[in-house]
């Protein structure tokens, strides 16, 4: 960067806008007292961004401005702009992203401007910056304000008069060193922020945590519950489509089978039938039995007849057969005397005995008959065992008791006949009431065994209908369970449960039997209930938001620490860098001020020496800092306390330790406002000199009154106060006159 431009408007004495052309190695500033010399390098400090109100001589901001004259009013503002060229680009490595876009023009365009109220605005290129980002652009340009770059009267004493830590400072800003300062101070100062956010962002962190510590054991409840909630979504839609098919087998069995419903009413037609079957067998057999009682009396008394008869039969024929043997007798033939009156007697004995006998058979009174029989019987016997008849009596009388015999045996064997055909007629009605007997008795079995079919049939029925009940019971309950499971469902899991149909599912759940898949389902509305959180939706967005701030302050603190880890790296490099490139430039600053010195004085010696000083801080901690110190020598002078020097001498010291610190950074440019007032031609011979040296490497803006060291200069203005009160410039440019000359 090489100066180019000065332009002062308002600025103390330069009312109208003045503009300095500092193209030139060496431009000189002359001029009579008071004439508004010294403020063109006060303009220089202005718009370097000097602070202080006193180096300016001044009080306030305003009082740099332009107080006005009889012939101009006073301004309310005051600039000064300097134009640097910029083709020879600056190293903008380590430069600031604000300043680094505008390093690329060929042309910078620095300005201040001060107002009335005393504040001001820096301008780069038009552009608003800060002191801040100003001092940096100067610092890496190796320009300042302070004494090795704009050198007045009293900077000669000053750099030797003050203190080694003020003289390190001075010679750490020759060395260009100050932009290391400013990164190292701004660099402890944002370590300062960032220490003091650390500690903010955690206490904000412990002042969260512990809600955020709650709030995440209600997200994670919930979020088990969601997880649970997926479960229970998976484990009803097996359960529910496996529960609805065994509900639809079950419901088609019952219809198949027939419902309670319909199997009572076929109980009731059953119940009726028994009811008439019932109510027909009590009237069936009543009036057979009867029937047949009575033919079963009449029938035995026939039998009870003929049974008489046959044994009366029997008789008589014994008896018939006693009398035929009685004929073939051979004392049949003997006489038997007997009266006649006891024959007629016992004859009409036996006649009326048979007679009897008859009587008894024709009134069928089988008791009579045969007590007759039996006394007809004796009464004979008694005749024939008691009386001896003669045989021919006897034989007679036989005989007519065998005809009277076999009449009776005719008599009864019709009468036999009679009773076995009145018998069998009898026994053809008692068939008959049998065969109608048997055939109500067949129908009688018919029906009980039907009745009994029927009651079987009924207690099967009511068997079946119990077991039916149960199943529909079953059923039913299973039905209210599926649809109170499926509603409950819903209520938990959401309306996606009604797709259980069409969902897929889960192959973990496919041989679980349905009771276990039952009780896992309980357990997991159990579990979902235990996870429950009120007002989950206001949980879940504070925790959100809970998170994102935690998060936040989490990532901001790894930001703000890898930022201080990077800060104290960086501090600790810029110490390093600062302490080798200080430690190197003493030396080289110290070898070059050896030079200027003895040049200056010959056969004189000088020398910088470091040395470490201690402070204390606030805390009270003890701070070793280093500091510069001058040695010199004078040749033939044992006197080296440089306050025992002349003036001139002082002021050759001074102006050769500047110039040394000059010489190994070069500003683009530097001010020396009457460095050699004390001088005298024979060492103003010697500051011209070291002028040309200085001048190979930096420009030179000399306010001087000094002709020897007007000699040096390529450009001469002249100063002077011209009739509106306000300075004014003449210039004359020696190097075209030589031109002309030639």
């Amino acid at each position: 960067m090489k100066l180019s431009h000065i332009t002062i408007q308002g600025f103390k004495s330069f009312a109208k806008k003045t503009t300095l052309d500092v193209t030139h190695q060496v431009t000189g500033v002359v001029g009579p007292n008071g004439s508004g010399k010294s403020n063109i390098s006060e303009a220089i400090r202005f718009v370097l961004g000097e602070q202080s109100m006193k180096s300016m001589r001044g009080k306030i901001g305003s009082d740099i401005i332009f107080k006005g004259s009889e012939h101009l009013s006073p301004m309310s503002r005051a600039s000064v702009t300097m134009v640097i060229d910029n083709r020879q680009k600056v190293d903008t490595t380590h430069i600031s992203p604000e300043l680094a876009p505008y390093l690329v023009y060929d042309e910078l365009v620095l300005s201040r401007v001060i107002y009335a109220d005393g504040t001001s605005d820096y301008l780069l290129n038009e552009a608003k910056l800060r002191l801040k980002d100003v001092q940096e652009l100067l610092s890496f340009a190796g320009i300042g304000s302070s004494a090795h770059t704009i050198i007045n009267q009293g900077e000669a004493d000053r750099i030797l008069l003050a203190s080694p830590r003020d003289r390190k400072e001075a010679l750490e800003d020759a060395l260009g060193l100050r932009v290391y300062h400013m990164r190292l101070n701004e660099s402890k100062r944002k370590l300062e922020r960032v220490k003091t956010h650390v500690h903010e962002i955690d206490l904000l962190q412990k002042e969260i945590r512990p809600h955020l510590t709650l709030l995440e054991r209600q997200v994670k409840k919930i979020e088990s519950q969601e997880e649970e909630r997926k479960n229970l979504h998976q484990l009803l839609v097996v359960y529910l489509s496996r529960e609805e098919n065994e509900l639809a087998m079950l419901d088609e069995r019952i219809r198949e089978q027939g419902t309670s419903a319909s199997l009572l009413l076929i109980t009731d037609s059953i119940h009726k039938e028994l009811n008439v079957l019932r109510g027909k067998t009590y009237d069936v057999n009543t009036g057979t039995l009867a029937e047949k009682q009575t033919l079963q009396s009449e029938m035995k008394l026939l039998l009870e007849r003929r049974d008489q008869i046959s044994k009366t039969l029997g008789r008589l024929e014994a008896e018939k057969s006693y009398f035929e043997k009685e004929l073939t007798y051979e004392e049949i033939g003997k006489d038997v005397t007997i009266s006649n009156d006891e024959f007629v007697k016992t004859h009409t004995d036996l006649s009326h005995g048979f007679d009897d006998l008859g009587s008894a058979l024709s009134a069928e009174d089988i008791v009579l008959s045969k007590s007759y029989a039996d006394s007809l019987k004796q009464n004979t016997l008694a005749f024939f065992s008691t009386h001896k008849i003669s045989e021919s009596s006897k034989k007679e009388g036989i005989k007519n008791s065998i005809e009277d015999i076999k009449k009776t045996i005719i008599e009864h064997e019709i009468k036999e006949k009679e009773l076995s055909s009145d018998m069998n007629s009898l026994q053809e009605k008692l068939d008959n009431v049998d065969m109608r007997a048997q055939a109500q008795v067949f129908s009688r079995h018919e029906e009980e065994k039907k009745v009994m079919t029927l009651e079987s049939k009924l207690r099967e029925l009511d068997s079946t209908i119990a077991l039916r009940k149960q199943e529909e019971g079953e059923f039913s309950l299973r039905k209210q369970h599926f649809d109170a499971l499926l509603q409950e469902g819903v209520m938990i899991v959401g309306r996606v449960v009604l797709e259980y149909k069409e969902t897929e599912k889960n192959q973990k759940y496919k041989d679980t039997q349905k009771n276990d898949l039952m009780r896992a389902i309980e357990r997991s509305k159990l579990r979902i209930e235990e996870a429950g959180v009120p007002n989950r939706e206001e949980v879940i967005a504070e925790y959100k938001t809970t998170r994102e701030r935690d998060l936040h302050l989490t990532k901001e603190l790894a930001d703000i620490k890898e930022s201080e880890e990077k800060l104290l790296l960086l501090i600790d490099e810029l110490t390093v860098s600062l302490e080798e490139r200080f430690s190197t430039g003493v030396t080289k600053v110290s070898k070059v001020f050896n030079e200027f010195f003895g040049e200056v004085f010959v056969g004189g010696k000088g020398k910088l020496v470091m040395m470490q000083l201690t402070k204390i801080d606030e805390e009270g901690n003890q701070i070793t800092e280093q500091g510069i110190d001058i040695d010199v020598s004078l040749p033939n002078k044992k006197v080296k306390e440089i306050s025992m020097f002349s003036g001139g001498e002082r002021a050759l010291v001074s102006i050769a330790l500047l110039f040394a610190m000059s010489a190994i950074t070069p500003p683009p440019f530097m001010v020396l406002d009457e460095t050699d007032a004390p001088l005298d031609e024979v060492n103003a011979r010697k500051y011209g000199v070291m002028l040309q040296r200085l001048a190979e490497n930096s420009k030179l803006l000399v306010i001087t009154h000094n002709r020897e060291t007007m000699n040096h200069c390529d450009m001469l203005y002249g100063v002077t106060i011209g009739v509106d009160g306000s300075s004014k410039l003449l210039s004359i440019d020696f190097k075209q006159a030589e031109g002309f000359a030639k």
